[in-house]
């Protein structure tokens, strides 16, 4: 098996399409993330898969507003997925509570896939991006 990459590609605030780099002589393009092809998409920002989909069988890429719990009995909680630069990992910044819950821990993923769920992007919310103190 293959360790396949795959990026969200954006103008700006705009998702244009999506890439997935089967290693460096083979990338796909995709305006819909569902019909493949070698012909390139024109972008000036990317956003990388976390490796996981949500409820809903959707990739779940860097910069993704998501609901979400850890706790199945649990209430969900918004948050953003995020790249954390110093544990140089993916996790989840809760949006009302100032806690960071990385994707997985020593291979044991946090997140139930069925208790994830994408409902927007930071990166079209510019307050609550402020808000968060992150950039891009």
């Amino acid at each position: 098996m293959f360790n396949e990459k795959r990026y969200r590609l954006r103008k700006d605030e705009k998702v244009v399409g999506y890439m997935r780099k089967i290693n460096e002589n083979m990338v796909f393009y995709s305006k819909d993330a569902f019909w493949w092809t070698g012909r390139k998409v024109h972008y000036n920002t990317i956003d990388e898969w976390t490796g996981l989909r949500d409820k809903n069988r959707i990739h779940i890429y860097e910069w993704d507003i998501v609901k979400c719990k850890i706790d199945p009995d649990a209430d969900y909680t918004d948050g953003v997925v995020l790249w954390e630069e110093h544990s140089k990992r993916f996790g989840i910044k809760a949006i009302k509570e100032d806690v960071f819950i990385p994707l997985d821990m020593d291979g044991i993923q946090m997140f139930n896939e069925r208790e994830i769920k994408v409902y927007s992007y930071l990166f079209i919310n510019p307050d609550l991006k402020n808000r968060l103190g992150v950039q891009e």
